[in-house]
């Protein structure tokens, strides 16, 4: 995978003399707590340190800001400021940062001031600057705040996601499987809305690829691969080597074309080109490279999996799932691919490598290996996908659950406890909502928490999120009644 981009920060702190920003050090909190922040979420930041306490002294920080090429300006009233203090730091960054920090007390005397002059400025920036559309943010409290800690946590996760998106390469892999042309998409919108490139790429070159392979170099990584695993069950041995090999090809491909993501066709033709079911490579791309890989081709997937990742603090990649199953009494929902999960999903049984589940068992052509059967620990989850040609989000937060029931042979596990867009959704209106809506059948999922960074990262890039469409038995349709 090619190095992600860092998050570049920029801060100023602007205030007028009547007022006692200086007296209570407040740019010097600020920054001092942001460079830890720098430290601990993996951003560099550029201050201005000293105090900007005039329109001039404003224009002067932002012409030495402009030199830094920030994705973000954090713009602290760190006192009463003037409006026309504002107006040069808004050429600054294509993002903003409104900042105000509460007075040392309640009574007396005013002493800064700051959370009237952070309205005023986001006054100024939605009437004055109407035209110009600048996208901002708020923020309160001092900087050691948890208030303020987790605000502005999820703030630069989300920006960081949001930046790498505009340098992100697809590479889409032997075009989509048969009928599945729900998943099409307008490269076209997906450039223009999130910076995002897809390039194609020859599925017979990649098998070429991996004919040609070292033959050590293949044994090397068929021994790991089998020994991460609790159990082999496949019929034709000889398909560990391929698919082995197809995983190397894939990496090799990834690497020499600076992919961030792959979204690879896995059915029909890869079984007439190589007689081989590819799930257990993407799996290995997954947990071993950080790598997502989208099956079937599917290249809004495949975004979605990478924003996952993006947004991720934890080692691994996400995953791509099929909603398979309903459990309503239990308001439970099974989330189920036939072997395509990366290994840190599983909970303690592990990852077993088998023939897959599905294709070729009703023919003389199969069974075909190899792709992973596993059961999800228990855990939190999001669920996501990226639809609309970027125009439009999914947002689930879920977890993982203890269910009767192991689930459908393949990877898979229970979801419940479910939120949509942060609300709580029960199983029959999340059902309704994702079909009404037309949604793609394919969900991205990744381990934790990260709901929040999605809406935000949807603020910022101006997608709509997937709105809740409670049941009913009447006919429903979307735009139209609901």
């Amino acid at each position: 995978m090619k190095t992600r981009h860092r998050l570049k920060i920029g801060y100023v702190g602007v205030s007028i003399s009547p007022y006692y920003a200086e007296k209570y050090k407040v740019r010097e909190k600020a920054v001092a707590a942001l460079k830890e922040y720098g430290d601990e979420l993996d951003f560099e930041l550029v201050a201005v340190e000293q105090p900007v306490l005039s329109e001039h002294d404003a224009a002067e920080a932002a012409t030495r800001l402009q030199e830094s090429d920030l994705d973000f300006l954090l713009i602290q009233n760190a006192a009463c400021s003037m409006g026309e203090q504002l107006y040069p730091l808004l050429d600054v960054a294509p993002r903003i940062g409104l900042w105000s920090v509460p007075d040392p007390s309640f009574d007396g005397e005013v002493q800064l001031h700051s959370l009237v002059s952070m309205n005023h400025y986001a006054s100024v920036i939605k009437r004055y600057f109407r035209d110009r559309d600048i996208p901002y943010k708020w923020f309160y409290g001092n900087a050691d705040s948890d208030r303020f800690r987790k605000r502005f946590t999820i703030t630069v996760r989300a920006l960081r996601a949001a930046t790498n998106l505009a340098r992100t390469r697809i590479g889409w892999i032997g075009g989509i499987s048969p009928g599945f042309v729900g998943m099409l998409f307008d490269e076209d919108k997906l450039r223009d809305r999130l910076g995002v490139r897809v390039e194609s790429h020859d599925l017979e070159d990649v098998v070429k690829r991996a004919e040609a392979i070292d033959p050590g170099r293949v044994a090397k990584s068929v021994s790991e691969i089998r020994d991460a695993a609790t159990r082999i069950a496949v019929s034709d041995d000889s398909a560990f080597d391929r698919v082995t090999r197809f995983y190397l090809a894939l990496h090799d491909v990834s690497q020499d074309m600076e992919f961030d993501a792959l979204a690879v066709q896995c059915w029909s033709t890869i079984q007439q080109l190589y007689n081989i079911a590819p799930c257990m490579a993407y799996s290995w791309l997954g947990s071993e490279h950080d790598m997502p890989v989208s099956c079937e081709g599917d290249v809004p997937g495949a975004i979605s999996m990478h924003v996952l990742n993006l947004l991720s603090e934890r080692k691994g990649s996400s995953t791509l799932l099929d909603l398979a199953a309903l459990d309503p009494e239990r308001q439970a929902v099974q989330m189920w691919h036939c072997g395509v999960t990366p290994r840190h999903f599983a909970n303690e049984d592990g990852i077993s490598w088998v023939d897959h589940v599905t294709l070729g068992r009703n023919g003389a052509d199969g069974p075909y290996g190899v792709a992973g059967d596993q059961v999800f620990a228990k855990q939190p989850v999001t669920v996501s996908y990226i639809s609309e040609d970027a125009g439009q989000i999914l947002v689930i937060k879920s977890e993982v659950v203890d269910h009767p029931s192991p689930g459908y042979d393949g990877t898979r596990g229970w979801l419940s406890k479910t939120y949509l867009n942060g609300e709580p959704i029960d199983i029959w209106d999340l059902i309704n909502t994702l079909t009404v809506h037309g949604l793609q059948h394919h969900f991205a999922m990744g381990q934790g928490d990260m709901a929040c960074e999605l809406m935000e990262l949807a603020a910022w890039k101006e997608m709509q999120l997937v709105e809740p469409v409670p049941y009913e038995d009447y006919l429903q349709r979307d735009g139209v009644n609901v």
